[in-house]
């Protein structure tokens, strides 16, 4: 199983928990990170992603965590 954290700030600079969710895969995670950024993940970050099992993502201001050794 891959958790899957994703956040963004408020106009203060403080952190808002977006979504939280188990995902099946490393591309089922990566297509909840899509839905939920303002761009999609490139090819390099996804690499990294399934290289790393997980990691840090930022795109804009929407962060989001994977981990897959849940």
């Amino acid at each position: 199983m891959t958790t899957v954290d994703i956040s963004t700030i408020d106009e203060h600079g403080n952190p808002i928990q977006i979504l939280h969710c188990v995902a099946v895969s490393m591309t089922a995670a990566i297509r909840i990170i899509d839905s939920a950024a303002p761009a999609p993940v490139n090819r390099y970050v996804r690499a990294r992603l399934r290289l790393e099992h997980g990691g840090p993502v930022q795109i804009g201001m929407v962060r989001a965590e994977v981990d897959a050794t849940a």
